[in-house]
């Protein structure tokens, strides 16, 4: 499921889409994109589109689906080892100290996290492939101290700073901080997915489910949110 959102309208739902059979979240997914731009632009979208889309969708077939439809895309990148080398490359004066407007729950380590840092360094993602499929752009980094007293024998304090470390690989054109900011907004429509999953919809037979899709949230746990903003407005909502 995929909605638009701007900084002057509500949230629409432009397209939905029913999986068969075990598929991956990203199975079909650069189509669907491809045509959701343009029902999106078909209502009257502005001149920027951005795709916010969560680390299932990192691929190279998605990305030159979203590039190809002239939209921007700002997606979770993959923990992978050529992306913890780039974040390893990051000199440590260029990281910018940030405070939450609102704490988030951090499920790994269950504590609420209140402030971070971000920075980030031109990153080619996917050079596995092909030279045509690989893709150069910004990867913005948010890191946030990790406290875990298991990690350390009792008594002792902290011999130096460990990290987590949250990748987006976008081509934003927004200004760091912004573009990360806006980025992190699509995991609230996650959480209201979760309990919206975890309470009344918990108690609904499959049947009735599957035929009440279109009207529901993406019972499959994935969603691609797209977010639409004016060339002279900033999106500052979700859906």
């Amino acid at each position: 499921m995929l909605g638009i959102v701007s900084a002057g309208s509500a949230p629409i739902i432009v397209g939905h889409r029913l999986r068969q059979g075990a598929v991956t979240s990203a199975g079909g997914a650069g189509k669907f994109l491809a045509d959701v731009i343009v029902a999106a632009r078909r209502v009257g979208a502005g001149m920027v589109i951005r795709c916010r889309l969560d680390s299932a969708f990192y691929n190279h077939k998605v990305i030159a689906a979203i590039r190809h439809a002239k939209a921007q895309f700002s997606v979770t990148a993959r923990m992978n080892k050529a992306v913890q080398k780039a974040i390893g490359l990051i000199p440590e004066d260029t990281w910018v100290s940030i405070k939450y407007p609102k704490a988030i729950y951090d499920q790994d380590e269950q504590r609420w996290i209140s402030d971070a840092q971000v920075a980030e360094i031109t990153y080619t993602a996917f050079t596995s492939k092909a030279r045509k499929h690989q893709v150069t752009a910004r990867l913005i980094v948010r890191r946030v101290k990790r406290l875990n007293p298991k990690t350390a024998p009792q008594g002792q304090g902290e011999l130096f700073t460990v990290y987590r470390y949250h990748a987006v690989f976008t081509d934003s054109t927004e200004p760091m901080l912004i573009a990360e900011a806006h980025h992190r907004d699509h995991a609230i429509v996650e959480q209201v997915i979760a309990d919206l999953k975890s309470s009344a919809l918990k108690h609904f037979p499959d049947v009735i489910l599957n035929r009440a899709v279109g009207g529901c949230p993406d019972l499959g746990g994935r969603v691609a949110d797209m977010s639409v903003r004016r060339r002279t407005r900033r999106l500052v909502s979700t859906v």
